[in-house]
């Protein structure tokens, strides 16, 4: 019996965003978020990265964690304060694993700002 054909659509199922900034609000916020990130070791026959959910969390200041099942793709920890606010090293890390984040949609807005 044939196995049958996995691969994923075009367009994702989700509201996917890649606003890191609206994304460091809301977790300075408490929220933790699920999202997408490449990872670093598996590709498909051409190359491509595949994707691996994951979870988006701040513990508190320069701690934030990007990761999935003991797997981390992009952590923010104290010792990186001298290149730069934790927001932009936060978006740096996003940056470097490729995040997607599920987005709760446009009339969610963040009101809390951190650094």
């Amino acid at each position: 019996m044939p196995m049958p054909d996995i691969r994923q659509p075009d367009s994702p199922l989700y509201n996917l965003s890649d606003d890191y900034e609206r994304l460091h609000a809301l977790i300075c916020e408490g929220h933790r978020i699920a999202a997408w990130a490449d990872t670093f070791s598996m590709a498909d026959e051409h190359g491509k990265p595949y994707r691996d959910i994951c979870e988006v969390r701040k513990f508190r200041a320069f701690e934030i964690m990007i990761s999935c099942r003991g797997t981390s793709y992009g952590n923010v920890f104290p010792f990186m304060a001298e290149n730069g606010t934790e927001r932009e090293v936060f978006v740096r890390m996003c940056r470097g694993c490729n995040l997607r984040w599920i987005s709760p949609g446009p009339e969610e807005t963040s009101t809390v700002a951190c650094m």
